[in-house]
């Protein structure tokens, strides 16, 4: 037989066996990770998402926490493996978008990912420590204009949203305050309540429950416009403090290369699982708006927010040791 033909025999039966594995897809339980540790929003909305998407593949989808440094070491391990849509990533903008800014030794390519799907959106919320007794925005400023870096302001870690909130809010108060990084909501909340910190961005979903609660105080949300579930709390833009507006989001990936007709069964399932009424209440429960699951607007989300988290990390000045 002539070599060409030969080879293109063989191409023929690759393609064939990749097409037979994907139809086929999947035959044994998947990994949906989450690169924060449980108790946060994340976790919650991870969780919520891989019980639905396991019914609707047939499969147990099992979600494992690889927190740290800002998302990057769940992120940087969903990327190292194999592209055969075993392995999922829970991304948010701070895995796809900020740490491509803020880590000079970042494992992965951001952009390399396959978007499966957006599953929600929301803002996040500043809260205060309750013995503090600030009343608005304007209150913490003045104290933290007092105290300077006396003035502890926590993050759910490097390079997270909450981080570069908090970077921002100081950029624009034209003051300097101190950097707390934790693992995640479920370390930095009980730092906020018990006075550890005085200030802290957490989601909407915890740091409102924590606020209903009477344990914290919330001074603004970054979002463009007041939340229909909770009115009374002004925007960010409302509170005197320009150029915050930031939202947080969440969408799930797979790492690059993984065979088309995989990212198809893995969309029709996230679709599916977005319809669902207990799925989209769990992932509300979090603060977070649920999305349809669709891929279309991700590419764009990205672009809008590669531009204006740049523009923020250079104006902030913000760098990660």
């Amino acid at each position: 037989m002539p070599k060409t033909f030969k080879l293109a025999a063989a191409v023929l039966a690759c393609a064939v066996a990749l097409g037979a594995a994907a139809s086929e897809y999947p035959q044994r339980p998947i990994t949906m990770v989450s690169p924060f540790p449980p108790g946060g929003a994340t976790d919650v909305i991870t969780r919520a998402v891989a019980k639905s998407m396991g019914a609707s593949l047939g499969q147990p989808v099992v979600v494992v926490n690889r927190p740290g440094a800002g998302t990057t070491i769940g992120g940087a391990y969903a990327a190292a493996q194999p592209a055969d849509g075993y392995t999922l990533l829970m991304a948010t903008n701070t895995t796809i978008v900020g740490a491509r800014f803020l880590y000079k030794d970042l494992r992965y390519d951001p952009d390399r990912f396959e978007p499966v799907g957006i599953v929600g959106t929301a803002p996040m919320v500043l809260l205060s420590a309750k013995a503090r007794g600030f009343r608005s925005t304007d209150d913490a400023l003045a104290y933290a204009r007092q105290h300077g870096q006396n003035t502890r302001i926590a993050s759910q870690g490097p390079g997270t949203l909450s981080h570069l909130l908090a970077e921002c809010l100081q950029s624009a108060a034209g003051l300097k305050m101190s950097h707390i990084p934790y693992k995640g909501t479920a370390e930095a909340m009980p730092a906020l309540i018990n006075g550890d910190v005085d200030l802290f961005y957490d989601t909407v979903g915890t740091g409102m429950t924590q606020a209903q609660g009477g344990t914290v105080d919330v001074l603004h949300a970054t979002g463009p416009a007041r939340m229909s579930t909770y009115p009374d709390v002004p925007t960010v833009a409302q509170a005197g403090v320009k150029d915050c507006q930031m939202q947080a989001w969440w969408t799930l990936v797979a790492p690059a290369g993984t065979p088309e007709a995989v990212l198809a069964r893995l969309r029709q399932a996230l679709q599916e699982t977005m319809q669902h009424e207990e799925v989209r209440r769990s992932i509300a429960s979090a603060g977070t708006e649920p999305a349809d699951g669709r891929v279309q607007g991700y590419r764009e989300m990205v672009s809008a927010d590669v531009e204006k988290t740049g523009d923020l990390i250079e104006r902030a000045g913000i760098t990660l040791q």
